[in-house]
């Protein structure tokens, strides 16, 4: 039996759901408050208002996604599996696991992220130091090609990304299995080295 939620959790979620139904600026503190079972002091004593409450539901779903991203690209020994394990993953993480926290990352990130910017600055830093350095050994291998970082990102995380957003807001209705497969063969395609072709 899991444990119940503490009330600080309670009062996240509750915000997640109020940002992403309502949007960061029409939400309150008192909609938050009502729908977390939790007072305004308590949010104020946890979060410091909704700025703070907002870049920690932030920063919480930034974590768990790129926990998940990495995890699944990092246990994957041959870098074809790895590619699409990380696609596979953000479709999965968005769509089915944490489509509330995907909406919230995809559509309030620079206006939560500001008063975050150091604790997401952390985040990037471990996240793309796990990343490149299960990444490294196959450029070395010959197995992917050598790109900038934020080339590697756009490449290979953009375009699921850009599908889960269209997804989310319900702008497509291209099936997940068929999307989750063309976008892992566009991604290896474009990221593995020329001789692998």
């Amino acid at each position: 039996m899991a444990p119940l939620p503490t009330s600080r959790e309670r009062i996240l979620e509750s915000a997640r759901n109020a940002f992403v139904e309502r949007g960061l600026v029409s939400a309150s503190i008192g909609d938050v408050s009502a729908s977390a079972g939790a007072s305004v002091g308590s949010i104020y004593h946890h979060f410091e208002g909704k700025e703070g409450l907002a870049a920690e539901v932030y920063t919480e779903a930034l974590a768990d996604f790129q926990r998940a991203f990495a995890d699944a690209v990092t246990s994957a020994t041959a870098a074809e599996d790895g590619v699409r394990a990380g696609v596979k993953t953000v479709l999965r993480w968005c769509l089915r696991d944490e489509p509330e926290a995907a909406q919230f990352l995809l559509t309030a990130s620079d206006a939560a992220r500001g008063p975050a910017e150091d604790r997401v600055r952390e985040l990037n830093r471990e996240f793309f130091a796990r990343v490149v350095g299960w990444w490294k050994p196959h450029v070395k291998q010959g197995a992917v090609r050598e790109l900038d970082l934020d080339l590697i990102a756009a490449i290979w995380l953009g375009p699921s990304l850009e599908y889960c957003r269209m997804r989310l807001t319900g702008r497509t209705r291209v099936a997940h299995r068929r999307a989750e497969r063309a976008l892992a063969d566009a991604a290896w395609n474009a990221l593995r080295n020329e001789g692998e072709r």
